[in-house]
């Protein structure tokens, strides 16, 4: 299949960088995040904690908890199904199958209040579309929200390698309204 190929060579790519140049690129994207995204309006913001190559958003969750906003992470409740549980500074992680930190916590947001949801990817199609890590959680769980008017904004966190110039996405995949690399922000409608 072509999107795993993608997939591989992507994060084949993603074990090639040194870790000074990652922590730097890193920086710099949640930097990015925070001059382009109105953190102190998003109330209810879904976050992540960063797996394998992932963008870290400890800089993102410090600025939305300076402003006592809800930041909400995702946690795997079924084989297809992902729920967003508050996050609450110092509660204990538990890790999932998949080697994913997760709140234990059942202090769960209905997706549709959500304002802001940074929803992580392995690559970015020429139109916007995700390409994850092939579980369809987020697909799965968003199937609902995708075209609804007034949903969240969905914002993905990557490098520049990671958006590439060909089409892959299919009806079914999240498309992206901003995605933020180190060196640019791009807007998909």
């Amino acid at each position: 299949m072509v999107k795993n190929k993608i997939r591989k060579s992507l994060l084949k790519q993603g074990q090639l960088f040194c870790q000074n140049d990652i922590e730097e690129l890193n920086s710099q994207i949640q930097k990015n995040v925070l001059k382009e995204i109105d953190i102190e309006s998003s109330k209810n913001t879904l976050l992540y904690f960063q797996y394998k190559n992932e963008i870290p958003t400890n800089l993102i969750i410090d600025e939305l908890l300076k402003y006592s906003n809800n930041v909400y992470m995702p946690r795997i409740v079924s084989e297809n199904e992902l729920k967003f549980n508050l996050f609450k500074e110092g509660e204990t992680l538990k890790k999932n199958k998949y080697g994913i930190d997760e709140l234990m916590n059942e202090d769960y947001i209905n997706p549709k209040v959500l304002n802001t949801m940074f929803i992580p990817f392995v690559g970015i199609d020429k139109n916007g579309h995700r390409l994850g890590y092939g579980g369809g959680f987020f697909d799965k769980t968003l199937e609902q929200l995708k075209s609804q008017k007034g949903r969240p904004l969905f914002v993905g966190l990557g490098y520049d390698y990671q958006i590439l110039e060909e089409r892959f996405g299919e009806s079914h995949d999240i498309k992206y309204d901003l995605v933020i690399t180190e060196s640019r922000v791009l807007s998909y409608d």
